[in-house]
């Protein structure tokens, strides 16, 4: 199954309770999207990246960025094997304030498929996956940048897990 990406929009009056127990939050928001009526649509309000949040780790890293001023904040961190690999992981969670969330839709923005293309060739990837691995790292992005962007125009943050 491999380490997959999650994250669901906070809404500012949530900040202590999320920060108290995200894994909780995540869970119960995930519950109110999925039993909500046809007006909230459960899409809105979660984002799913899969396996590409390592590739948008290196995206929002690579040579020509400087992680202190992209939107790298969005995929912070990895999972840890306290009892070593063998044993299983913790979950990674990660807190973005809605002035955090908007500084990342800010950068975001300005990042497309050509630059996920870019890093892709600077590193050295050639070959026949290429076309296929810019297309899902591509897809990703586009829906990251629609839940960042509309989670700062409500002035929410966002709550993620790695794992």
């Amino acid at each position: 199954m491999g380490i997959r990406y999650s994250a669901c929009s906070v809404r500012a009056s949530d900040d202590e309770l999320v920060r108290r127990d995200p894994l909780a939050y995540m869970n119960d928001t995930f519950s109110t999207s999925a039993s909500a009526s046809e007006e909230c649509d459960p899409e809105d309000r979660w984002l799913d990246l899969d396996k590409s949040w390592r590739e948008f780790q290196r995206l929002l890293t690579w040579s020509h960025r400087v992680p202190a001023d992209t939107g790298f904040d969005l995929v912070r961190g990895d999972v840890t094997y306290p009892e070593g690999y063998e044993n299983g992981y913790l979950c990674h969670y990660g807190i973005l304030t809605p002035e955090e969330a908007e500084v990342v839709a800010r950068e975001l923005a300005h990042i497309d498929k050509v630059d996920v293309l870019a890093m892709y060739v600077e590193n050295g990837r050639v070959g026949d996956r290429l076309r296929e691995d810019v297309s899902y790292v591509g897809y990703h992005l586009e829906r990251a940048k629609e839940f960042v962007s509309r989670r700062a125009a409500a002035g929410e943050g966002i709550v993620y897990r790695i794992g």
